[in-house]
């Protein structure tokens, strides 16, 4: 039995974090092998279960109200052929024909835990993407006609699909003509365009036959969620522990990040006090072949591997030893290979945490030192928690150490909290955040699928900081970082600035499948998923949602607009904006004046125009939104090559003027470019400041006037007072 008045307690507020695909890379090497015949995929009755339980988790907990029936079975269906097949590139329409009698039984199949429909129509999938691999691994080898004046669509999704199997391969005839451009263009020396991409089309049944049966139940699973809300999804067992790493910023292992290339599972960078770092005998570029539990254990060859069943192999109980077969980076995959064992340890997970830097601002009101926190997720450590663990890892605990860094030691004049990015994380972390910055009162409201509101109060006695702090977000911060932003916001706390953010204004709760039900007495628990449901929607404590439309900022950069295919109002079945009544409470004593904010704007306006850095970051993402945007795309090889030529020239004389502001040496060609941006991408734990990018810098400098002009706005009101 589930206790319904401990859900809110563990609620969690994010966007998606995991798909099947998510494991998956596009590797390449020689090889020319052709996935096996594709054999049938089998379901197991636990997961006939498993989906019966769903129904009456959603049915009990949701907060959007729904009936299974066959208009309902409609939206399941077109969830499941989405989830399949988004690009409408495998099936063709009599496919969709033939299977579309069970369009309107999907109700009935959940209903009594049928999987076998479903099974059916993955195992037609399945064989269709081994049919283009066939077909594509052929037909590469074939001649183009690369002057031929013909387009090809990349985004397909709303398109009608192929008419048969004759229209599927001129469609995919397309397809191939346009991969091959795109690495003629790449102009890598190393690698032959042809040969790559046999690889990467015989990969393509190699990864669908890889998946295992609980991968499979997740689609299916997720499709019956998907087709209610879009942050309602079910977690394998898989997914549930990916998840739980992600908020407790820590794993058992050795402490290495991975991925896949040329079907080699390679190394990108080892975790900084790690068991593998402590060893130091892998490095960054080596190549992971084998792996033994136990130093002289049987070695599993991992070569074509999935780095999902990787990475399962690798991790493992604290203080076990895991062996690995590796090729030194130095040498290649030609090289020797070597061995070494690590012992497994608690590895942690420093820079999904919170963090902090300084920045020096002088601008013509007056100089300041400004704080940022740079601030990845609302996390904690659920499990920790739970145990009684007094020591547990928490966003509020990580934050309020660096505030009180901030303060007492680098005495900062003003503290610039950085959420560009933040998809969420803790409910509970978000209201205890919120707390360091105001002394009490509401943070935000709750109300769930029962219609019932509940005020959620700071719970932190006092204030942890006192002085200036503005808030930045853009389009990628949602869910939590929507209720720190609007917390902020509405209590006159602090100044939001950046762009309008996602637009998730729902909350999420965790239920593991089977608890308290008998049909899995015969199951162990680790080999049950869980069920991430949408149980409540917030509002800001001006009764505001955010839910939709987001937070708007007080402070707009003059940046391309969000194309309308991103943010929640891009999600199918996403919650309708609404609101509540207004919460009571008090706004901030030293609130900043709103013709103090009105000069502000005018101030930081004159300033980015005359900001070259700024204006170039500016080109830049125009340049790369309006790429975005591109639906279909030229198959010339003369006119793809003169318009990539055009746009390379744009990016590096955008990405040039950056460099030379931060008086760097300009890179002399975009190779150059992507090569060392690639490079700094991968070395995730470098250790070395980067410079302030333009929108940060920008940020402290208004935080900075703001400081001056609210001072002279009092002084001001004081002479006033006394004069009078």
């Amino acid at each position: 039995m589930i206790n319904h008045k401990s859900i809110l307690a563990t609620a969690i507020l994010l966007l998606p974090l995991f798909s099947v695909s998510s494991c998956y890379g596009n590797a390449q090497n020689n090889t020319t092998a052709v996935a096996e015949e594709p054999s049938n995929e089998t379901l197991t009755p636990r997961h006939g279960y498993e989906l019966r339980t769903i129904d009456q988790l959603l049915g009990k907990y949701h907060l959007k109200k729904f009936t299974l029936n066959d208009s309902f079975s409609l939206k399941i269906w077109d969830s499941y052929i989405e989830q399949l097949d988004p690009n409408r590139i495998y099936f063709t329409q009599k496919d969709i024909d033939a299977l579309s009698k069970h369009k309107n039984q999907f109700d009935e199949y959940i209903e009594s835990g049928n999987t076998t429909a479903a099974l059916e129509i993955f195992n037609v999938y399945k064989k269709r993407v081994k049919e283009r691999s066939v077909f594509a691994v052929k037909r590469v080898k074939e001649p183009f006609n690369f002057a031929l004046n013909e387009s090809y669509v990349i985004d397909r999704a709303e398109e009608k699909w192929a008419a048969d199997t004759q229209a599927l391969n001129d469609l995919w005839r397309k397809r191939i003509k346009n991969d091959l451009i795109s690495l003629k263009l790449a102009d890598d020396k190393e690698k032959d365009p042809i040969e790559s991409l046999t690889q990467r089309y015989s990969n393509l049944a190699k990864r669908t036959t890889q998946l295992k049966q609980n991968e499979v139940f997740q689609i299916i699973a997720n499709s019956f969620a998907g087709a209610l809300e879009p942050h309602t999804s079910y977690f394998s067992p898989r997914a549930s522990e990916e998840f739980n790493i992600q908020m407790r910023l820590s794993l058992d292992g050795i402490g290495a990040v991975l991925r896949t290339e040329d079907d080699y599972t390679k190394i990108v960078s080892i975790v900084p006090g790690g068991p593998a770092d402590k060893v130091g005998v892998l490095k960054a570029g080596d190549y992971i072949t084998g792996i033994a539990q136990g130093t002289g254990k049987p070695v599993k060859e991992v070569i074509g591997m999935r780095l999902s069943d990787v990475v399962n192999l690798i991790r493992g109980k604290k203080n076990t030893t895991v062996e690995l077969t590796f090729l030194p980076g130095a040498s290649g995959i030609h090289g020797k290979a070597r061995k070494v064992s690590i012992v497994r340890d608690k590895v942690k997970l420093e820079h999904q945490a919170a963090s902090k830097r300084i920045i020096d601002v002088n601008t013509e009101i007056g100089k300041s030192k400004i704080g940022v926190i740079d601030l990845p997720s609302f996390y904690i450590d659920f499990e920790a928690r739970a145990r009684g663990d007094k020591d547990f890892r928490s966003t509020t605990r990580d934050v309020e150490k660096l505030l009180s860094e901030l303060r007492d030691k680098d005495k900062v004049d003003g503290v610039v909290i950085d959420l560009r990015g933040n998809g969420g994380g803790s409910l509970s972390e978000v209201i205890s955040l919120t707390g360091l910055f105001i002394d009490e009162g509401p943070v935000v409201q709750v109300r769930d699928s029962e219609n019932r509101k509940l005020v959620q109060d700071d719970t932190y006695p006092g204030i942890a900081y006192d002085g200036p702090i503005a808030v930045m977000v853009d389009r990628g911060s949602a869910s939590a970082s929507e209720i720190f932003a609007g917390a902020i916001k509405d209590y006159d706390r602090g100044i939001v600035i950046g762009e309008t953010t996602f637009g998730k204004g729902t909350v999420q709760t965790i239920l593991p499948i089977g608890s308290g039900s008998t049909m899995f007495s015969g199951f162990k628990r680790e080999s049950l998923g869980q069920v991430k449901i949408t149980t409540a929607q917030f509002f800001r404590v001006n009764g505001e949602s955010t839910q939709y439309r987001g937070v708007e900022p007080d402070i707009t950069w003059p940046i391309p607009e969000q194309p309308e295919d991103f943010g929640e109002r891009s999600l199918k079945n996403a919650i309708d904006w609404t609101s509540v009544d207004k919460a009571p409470f008090r706004k901030y004593p030293k609130a900043i004046h709103p013709s103090v904010l009105d000069q502000e704007r005018k101030i930081s306006t004159n300033r980015i125009h005359q900001d070259e850095k700024f204006l170039a970051m500016i080109d830049k993402l125009k340049l790369l939104t309006d790429a975005g945007k591109e639906k279909r795309i030229s198959l010339s090889l003369e006119t793809r090559k003169k318009k990539r030529e055009e746009f390379n020239h744009k990016l590096l004389t955008a990405e040039n003027k950056i460099r030379k502001a931060d008086k760097l040496s300009v890179y002399a060609s975009i190779k150059q470019m992507q090569d060392e941006q690639s490079a700094r991408s991968d070395d995730i734990f470098n250790k070395e400041e980067q410079p302030v990018d333009p929108f940060l810098k920008e940020t402290a400098n208004i935080l900075s006037d703001i400081r001056y002009l609210s001072s002279i706005d009092q002084l001001t009101k004081s002479k006033s007072v006394s004069q009078f």
